[in-house]
């Protein structure tokens, strides 16, 4: 029984085969026969590498997952006409500008447009269901503080107050201005985002000079001893000019799914999810969360994207279309530490992200007009070190000085969490072989 099964199966092998050889041939028209296989030296290797070659997914993201504004409005006011603003630079129309947010807020919420002008605004709070429309056409700029030094911010959201919902400032078409160009006091944030919930910011440009804060800044606030931070928003359309190594357009201390998306700035990091601020990695209260962004650029600066978590314990990041011109990095992914500054006493750990995700990142190296800190330049080759300036950017910077020098890489990772990164689809342009991303394991401390 047992040879009988063996000489069917042989037998049935044997068919196969031929039939198989037939099968790799095809007859003309003309009666000829021609060889149809497949050549199996190239088709084989192109299919296995096509199935082994690692594949990063590009999301599809809706911006109405994370806030919608409205279209219609109860109240429509103009801030001109409405409340007899002034549109020139002499006069501090803030009380102003205060009084018609209070009282659209009261009313029920609504629009206020603001019409093409010269305004002077500061220390203004947002209210819930108040959505400021400002003409392409309308320049803002701070009022002189004199000999006041303090921090201080243009427009705040839900500082030390109540939930603020539903609120938006956008432009009327293109992008309006914000001025910084004048200020006496360098220590000023045009956006200060706290306890909001459900946000629109959209549509201006910042001229920065130097200035020692981020244009937009996601942070903590304290309500009825609860602490709380910005959640639920889109900001897009945005761009700083002149922004300083530490600082930029934006950064994220502590906020929870929000969308960035067709961001630029000369100067500093376009979108820093950096979550260092000391009383907030004490507390342990904050951080970042379901941060998605989308056409993210830098030209003469440090950064397109910084993501760095210091001693806080972050979610998930997501970017897709990264890109830098004569920028020191297009990424940099910093790994956590416990900072000195930071209570050693109380069990912090280094901090990380539960997940990053960065796809579509493009990097052009640039020789003269990136800005460099000393601790980055064990990460550049050694025939480039002679480029960097010996003169500081910011010659008002009383340490940790910034200087302008070459591109050192397309991405530096030197994370402790996991990072989802094909190394070899950053589209480094212009950079030294080795040098598209880097590590700590690629550090060159002695050049001679």
């Amino acid at each position: 029984m047992v040879q009988t099964k063996k000489r069917i199966f042989t037998e049935i092998i044997f068919v196969m085969l031929m039939l198989l050889s037939l099968g790799a041939c095809s007859t003309t028209k003309d009666g000829d026969v021609h060889d149809t296989k497949p050549d199996i030296e190239t088709e084989v290797p192109k299919e296995k590498e096509e199935v082994e070659k690692e594949v990063i997914s590009v999301l599809e993201i809706k911006e109405s997952d994370f806030y919608t504004s409205p279209t219609s409005f109860q109240n429509e006011k103009n801030f001109r006409t409405d409340f007899n603003a002034d549109l020139t630079f002499d006069t501090d129309d803030s009380g102003n500008l205060q009084a018609a947010i209070d009282a659209i807020s009261l009313s029920g919420g609504g629009k206020l447009t603001i019409p093409q002008g010269n305004y002077t605004f500061s220390g203004i709070n947002m209210k819930s269901n108040v959505h400021l429309e400002i003409d392409e056409n309308a320049v803002i700029r701070p009022p002189l503080k004199g000999s006041d030094q303090r921090n201080y911010y243009l427009f705040s959201f839900g500082r030390e107050t109540a939930a603020v919902k539903n609120v938006s400032i956008t432009s009327s078409a293109n992008k309006f201005k914000i001025d910084l160009t004048q200020v006496d006091n360098i220590n000023v944030t045009v956006f200060s985002l706290k306890n909001v919930d459900g946000f629109l910011l959209s549509g201006f440009v910042v001229d920065d000079v130097l200035t020692d804060f981020s244009s937009i800044a996601f942070g903590i606030t304290e309500y009825n001893g609860t602490y709380y931070w910005p959640r639920n928003g889109v900001v897009k359309n945005a761009t700083t000019n002149n922004a300083d190594y530490g600082y930029g357009l934006i950064q994220a201390q502590a906020a929870t799914n929000v969308f960035f998306k067709d961001l630029s700035g000369t100067g500093g990091v376009t979108l820093r999810f950096e979550t260092g601020e000391k009383n907030m990695n004490n507390l342990q209260k904050g951080g970042v969360r379901d941060m998605y962004a989308e056409n993210i650029s830098c030209t003469n600066g440090n950064a397109a994207l910084m993501i760095s978590p210091h001693a806080m314990h972050n979610g998930k990041v997501y970017a897709n279309g990264i890109t830098s011109v004569s920028c020191g990095f297009g990424i940099r992914i910093g790994g956590g530490y416990v900072a000195k500054k930071y209570d050693q006493d109380i069990g912090l750990t280094s901090g990380d992200y539960e997940e990053v995700t960065l796809l579509n990142i493009k990097a052009t190296y640039g020789q003269n007009k990136a800005q460099l800190k000393s601790k980055h330049y064990k990460y550049m080759p050694c025939n480039l070190r002679d480029l960097v300036e010996t003169t500081p950017i910011n010659t008002l910077e009383e340490d940790a000085k910034s200087f302008w020098g070459p591109s050192i890489a397309g991405v530096i990772d030197t994370s402790n969490f996991p990072v989802n990164l094909i190394r070899e689809d950053v589209n480094a342009i212009g950079f030294q072989d080795g040098f598209e991303v880097v590590d700590d394991s690629e550090i060159i401390e002695n050049c001679n």
